[in-house]
């Protein structure tokens, strides 16, 4: 018997039963991360654009921006909008250092992810729309990068290899340190320089580009246009959470 894989084994059963095993938003004894009580609180994207996942107040197949010029990606999964607790928990790991909230939001794209691609055909690679380095000296850290490598362990538990890889070294860089989108309003998002980012090494067929949150879509529209430039084939968005309309 490996007595040293037991005794891990079973210091993990505890740690879990005293840590793991309740709600990160209310402290509820729960099997899941969020218990469901939490999770039927959380701003759904449920009367959105099929394509851009843009929210809108009506339920419709596509938005007029969408059909007027359709996203140069293939498909968009943003099942939250972005407000209520959802705008709160990403802003406090983005500027509050709650980092301890990547797990619950996380856990919850992962799930909308296992059942949108439960026919198969998962991306092979996940890439993230990055941060400039000085923005990431200045917070300590790249919150989409921290994301994208927990949202892969929590996929990996589930779908094994199925599961994409996130390479070390992210291809897509961002070499403009532009304003906070936040900052920012509609008109000078849509006007914000459109060659941030570039591309620097191969990348697979099939990818899924991640970011925490997708307002306008200027960012991801761009980034995935390089993915395809590079070699891509199909580029697919995911994304925790859309801004609403009000939000632009």
């Amino acid at each position: 018997m490996d007595w040293k894989k037991l005794s891990t084994t079973k210091i993990y059963e505890v740690y879990k039963r005293l840590f793991l095993d309740r709600c990160y938003l209310c402290n509820a004894k729960s099997e899941n991360t969020l218990c469901l009580h939490c999770q039927e609180g959380l701003p759904l994207n449920t009367n959105s654009c099929h394509h851009c996942k843009r929210p809108t107040h009506t339920i419709s197949n596509l938005c007029g921006q969408c059909q007027t010029l359709p996203p140069p990606y293939h498909s968009c999964i943003a099942p939250y909008r972005f407000e209520g607790i959802v705008k709160t928990l990403i802003h406090n790991i983005k500027f509050n250092q709650g980092n301890h909230y990547i797990r619950p939001l996380t856990y919850l794209l992962s799930n909308h992810l296992i059942r949108t691609y439960s026919s198969g055909n998962w991306p092979e690679q996940i890439l993230y729309v990055p941060s400039h380095p000085s923005r990431i000296k200045e917070r300590g850290f790249c919150q989409t990068r921290a994301m994208s490598t927990h949202l892969i362990k929590s996929l990996q538990q589930h779908i094994g290899k199925e599961c994409p890889t996130l390479p070390k070294h992210n291809p897509i860089q961002k070499i403009k340190n532009t304003q906070a989108q936040h900052s920012l309003s509609r008109k000078e998002r849509l006007k914000s320089p459109q060659n941030s980012y570039k591309v620097d090494t191969p990348i697979a067929k099939h990818v899924a580009l991640f970011d925490d949150v997708m307002t306008t879509g200027s960012t991801v529209e761009n980034c995935a246009k390089l993915l395809l430039k590079a070699g891509a084939e199909r580029v697919d968005v995911w994304v925790i959470a859309r801004t609403p309309d009000k939000e632009h």
